[in-house]
């Protein structure tokens, strides 16, 4: 009885010892738990707050903006004021054409002037009488100095040593050797000048008064137009104003 009363307070001591184990080992099977469930949720929190930085790409740093460095704005072109000429395309006569280029309205109006404020009336110079080259306020083309500008002149065909004769009464006011246009010679007549240039022999002198029709000289060259067929040049001022032989020659 003695011994099986001890044995029932031994198993009765062991089962509470066990039953305090079990606790004590739960508890700190929670406690454990709860330890690592806390570092977790502290952890978790602060990768949600903290974003990871990372480098920028190419494409991100082209789109920020730059700093320190002044771009000059775009200049555009508006429309000319009153200080500054609108530009205008030059009218370019082919070299190759033998068309007379077109009469401006003004240029009528100056030709009408002329005409009615002088009374003149010219002969052809020449035997002929042909126009190599008309007169032109257009540019156009010089083959023997390469160069395009107006022609200020008629061109009277002819050969060479032909007579060139007076196309007015007048008096020889110069006679000249020309860089460009040979020797010349300036007959007056009132308020016109006629200028002869490309001549060869000259047989007047300054000073001397000549009737129309009067051999002058002889035709030579001249020296801008080498190229061309041999001709004589002829130009004409009124009032010291160029002015186009042709419309004062055959007005008889």
């Amino acid at each position: 009885m003695s011994r099986y009363y001890k044995s029932g307070r031994h198993t009765k001591k062991s089962l509470r010892e066990k039953i305090g184990f079990y606790t004590a080992f739960s508890i700190c099977l929670i406690a454990v738990a709860m330890a690592v469930y806390s570092t977790y949720n502290t952890v978790s929190r602060k990768s949600a707050v903290t974003p990871v930085t990372q480098p920028a790409t190419d494409s991100q740093m082209v789109a920020q903006p730059v700093t320190g460095v002044t771009v000059p704005e775009p200049k555009i072109n508006s429309a000319p004021t009153a200080t500054e000429p609108e530009f205008t395309v030059p009218t370019v006569t082919s070299a190759n054409s033998t068309a007379k280029p077109a009469e401006k309205d003004g240029d009528i109006d100056d030709a009408m002037q002329t005409l009615l404020s002088v009374d003149l009336s010219l002969s052809a110079p020449t035997k002929t009488g042909k126009v190599l080259r008309e007169y032109s306020k257009d540019s156009v083309y010089f083959k023997t100095i390469n160069v395009w500008k107006p022609h200020t002149g008629v061109d009277y065909a002819c050969d060479l040593g032909d007579d060139i004769k007076a196309m007015v009464n007048g008096e020889v006011t110069k006679v000249r050797t020309d860089r460009m246009y040979g020797k010349t010679v300036e007959i007056s007549s009132g308020a016109a000048v006629v200028s002869y240039s490309g001549l060869s022999g000259v047989k007047v002198k300054e000073g001397d008064s000549v009737d129309r029709g009067e051999v002058i000289g002889t035709s030579g060259a001249v020296p801008c137009e080498a190229d061309d067929e041999n001709h004589i040049h002829v130009s004409l001022k009124i009032d010291g104003k160029k002015a186009d032989p042709l419309n004062f020659t055959g007005n008889d």
